[in-house]
């Protein structure tokens, strides 16, 4: 009996520093060390590297509370922290016909009539899995004709070829995401950068809500980079609400810098040299409310979404924090699926903007995208600066002509009467300050104006027919 006790014991103890065991980052205070520098000192400490971050200066590894507690007093640690699990897919699969809307609201044919399609920019896709894009008609001539310059899969690296694997819940998300990019057959386009090249990552595996590691979604950034890449979408986030909550952000953590995939991302983009277009994350009908990590970075794309009678936010679409101090999301264009549809439009459009204007930068691209949108030069945190007109972007860039098409600002008390051309799409935003909504309300058009009452705590409204802005200031 006393060696039974002992075993279940022995069996207890074991069990217990399984549990022990979380995947950590281990920051090095050595900024000139190389990923061979890395690998020797992660060897050295005793711990094994799962990924190392060339540009975080880092290495994840499992560790037990002990080698945590001994690390910590090494002198040449700069921190540690644990690596998040919680990656999600902001979207679930939609027909084709709904992302053709999509276009439409842009006035992509514009583009598609130009013939401009992506040629020669290397596109990123970090998502999950990519089953059977093979066999998807929209993506099968890209496919064919050898678009897809590499693939890295991080859940399960013995699988080689992006388009096997298992039926598992989301593992075509990818898939979906993929063909709002680069999506072109004899009945429809879906995406604008049908001749692109691409480099494709799976970082997230969807039994559960216990994904991909935020690592994964670092390295495969890294690689890409080291393949030429300069622009990348991804359709993933962190938020909350998982299978182990006690690692999940908090929406304070949304910052800009907290995260190691914002950092990482912050790197790509500043120092780099990378476009990252993110999805803003569908929580906005949910607790968390607010945009996912990384789409916090300064410098990333974020794309909320849209209606498409209406351009309100739609009720998933989340909306940037206060707290932030930058308008977040970027852009925002009609989805019925979720914001991950709605990133790769604007990332097709980004990469024949490249085609266009090669050498455009980071910066030169978010700025002329603004100044493309319905809402500029007046965003807010719902759908930042609005949807964005080819025609006014292609206007913007051959002629670099700084005209705002149709802003107005207005001081009013209470009620003001606006004149404006019969429309359907007349949307007001009510803000507490310039950028922060309290309510979005449509309007209804009568005798060729419409009525703006001042809401509750309203500083600012703004007001937009899609083609027009009215900036309404509320004073006493």
């Amino acid at each position: 009996m006393n060696k039974f006790k002992l075993l279940i014991y022995a069996l207890m103890l074991f069990a217990g520093t399984l549990r022990a065991q979380q995947k950590y980052w281990i920051y090095l205070k050595d900024k000139t060390a190389s990923v061979e520098d890395i690998r020797n000192t992660a060897n050295a400490f005793g711990t094994t590297p799962i990924v190392i971050s060339d540009w975080l200066k880092a290495y994840s590894s499992n560790l037990s509370y002990e080698q945590i507690n001994s690390l910590k007093l090494n002198a040449a640690i700069a921190g540690i922290s644990a690596v998040r699990s919680h990656i999600i897919t902001h979207g679930s699969i939609i027909e084709p016909f709904q992302i053709h809307k999509s276009l439409d609201q842009i006035k992509a044919d514009t583009l598609i009539q130009m013939g401009i399609n992506g040629k020669g920019i290397k596109i990123g896709i970090i998502d999950a899995g990519f089953l059977n894009a093979d066999k998807n008609r929209y993506l099968k001539k890209a496919i064919e004709q050898g678009q897809v310059k590499g693939y890295k899969n991080y859940i399960d690296p013995e699988l080689v070829n992006p388009f096997e694997g298992t039926s598992l819940n989301n593992d075509n998300h990818g898939t979906e995401v993929f063909q709002f990019i680069a999506g072109n057959s004899i009945e429809m386009t879906t995406g604008l950068a049908t001749e692109a090249t691409y480099y494709l990552a799976r970082t997230d595996r969807s039994e559960s809500e216990y994904h991909a590691e935020e690592d994964y979604w670092i390295a495969a950034l890294e690689w890409m980079y080291s393949e030429g890449v300069r622009l990348v979408n991804s359709s993933l986030g962190y938020s909350d609400g998982f299978d182990t909550p006690d690692t999940d952000y908090l929406p304070e953590n949304v910052d800009g810098k907290f995260s190691a995939i914002t950092r990482a991302t912050d790197i790509a983009i500043n120092d780099k040299g990378m476009t990252i277009v993110l999805s803003a994350g569908n929580d906005g009908n949910k607790d968390f409310k607010i945009i996912s990590i990384p789409a916090d970075a300064k410098g990333s794309i974020a794309v909320g979404s849209t209606g498409y009678r209406y351009w309100d936010r739609l009720d998933y679409s989340s909306i940037g924090p206060e707290h932030l101090k930058m308008v977040k999301p970027d852009f925002s264009c009609y989805a019925s699926g979720g914001t991950s549809f709605s990133a790769p439009i604007i990332t097709g459009l980004i990469a024949c903007m490249k085609q266009l204007k090669p050498g455009i930068t980071n910066s030169e691209i978010i700025n002329l995208l603004a100044k493309s949108s319905h809402l500029y030069p007046h965003p807010n945190n719902y759908l930042g600066y609005g949807v964005p007109d080819v025609n006014k972007l292609l206007h913007l860039m051959a002629d670099n002509d700084q005209k705002v098409w149709g802003s107005e600002q207005i001081q009013a008390t209470d009620t003001l009467t606006i004149e404006l051309p019969k429309s359907y799409n007349i949307m007001s935003f009510h803000k507490k300050n310039s950028y922060i909504v309290l309510k979005q309300e449509k309007l209804r058009w009568r005798d060729n104006k419409v009525t703006v009452e001042q809401f509750e705590g309203a500083k600012f409204t703004t007001v937009t027919n899609g083609n027009k802005v009215w900036e309404i200031e509320w004073v006493d």
